[in-house]
């Protein structure tokens, strides 16, 4: 591995984390980066929980030590969401690669509508556990945990939804009930991916280092919380997903530009 991929996975990293702090969707970054230096679909879809799991472990750290989330409620809507994960994670790994292609092409360009959509948590009351809001909110979870076993790209745009509008829970809640449960469904789909096997250590030095890259940016955005440019960081990830997607689907190849980059 030359420096030059090193600082560019560390750089990347920064911005992923960066943007996944201040609202959900930075991962296709790295999707795009895998992807570039020649990282299967499939491989790129394991890895990439990498940097997942412990930016949101961290951020569920700190959101711990605030006590800001109540974890018995917590417990109970994870449930259905690693779930879900399990079974997502599970049809990935078996399903064939040019249809996982096709696959996460069109599902990373769905991303583009969910970027328009605007998830922002409400201010309204939030609304009690009780069991007729448990069965309805149960789908919707089981729904976003098979999502997010299954590509992982995007989940937290539908974790925002669910937490914030569905739940009535406010900002800064919906923000810590997010990472954590971003944090323990990846656990069961990284669970999958590693008992599957079959992927080279030198990705998972690529996911580590990248995801040094991820905590810094997160550390950033977590102290210095810019509410401005988040239009700009919308077009840049659209950019992004339509790239990959036309990649995945073999009209460009993105591949060879970005090897004749970092050599």
């Amino acid at each position: 591995m030359s420096l030059t991929i090193i600082i560019i996975l560390i750089i990347s990293g920064i911005l992923v984390g960066f943007i996944n702090t201040l609202s959900a969707g930075g991962t296709t970054i790295s999707i795009a980066l895998y992807l570039a230096l020649g990282i299967p679909a499939q491989i790129t879809n394991a890895i990439n929980r990498v940097g997942v799991l412990l930016q949101n472990g961290f951020a569920s750290y700190l959101f711990y030590r605030k006590n800001l989330i109540n974890y018995k409620h917590l417990i109970l809507y994870s449930l259905p969401l690693l779930v879900g994960a399990l079974f997502g994670s599970l049809i990935a790994i078996n399903i064939d690669e040019k249809i996982f292609n096709i696959c996460f092409a069109i599902v990373l360009l769905l991303m583009v509508v969910f970027l328009f959509i605007e998830t922002k948590a409400t201010s309204k009351q939030e609304k009690p556990l009780t069991l007729k809001n448990y069965l309805i909110v149960c789908p919707l979870f089981l729904i976003t945990g098979f999502y997010g076993g299954f590509v992982q790209a995007g989940t937290g745009f539908l974790l925002i939804a669910v937490v914030g509008s569905v739940l009535g829970y406010d900002l800064i809640k919906t923000t810590a009930i997010k990472n954590t449960l971003m944090f323990a469904y990846t656990i069961v789909a990284m669970a999958v991916f590693l008992f599957r096997g079959g992927i080279e250590t030198k990705y998972w030095i690529y996911a580590l280092i990248h995801s040094f890259g991820n905590l810094i940016g997160s550390y950033i955005a977590a102290h210095y919380a810019l509410k401005k440019g988040t239009q700009f960081i919308k077009i840049v990830i659209i950019c992004v997903v339509v790239l990959i997607a036309l990649n995945l689907l073999g009209v460009l190849d993105m591949q060879l530009f970005f090897k004749n980059f970092v050599n």
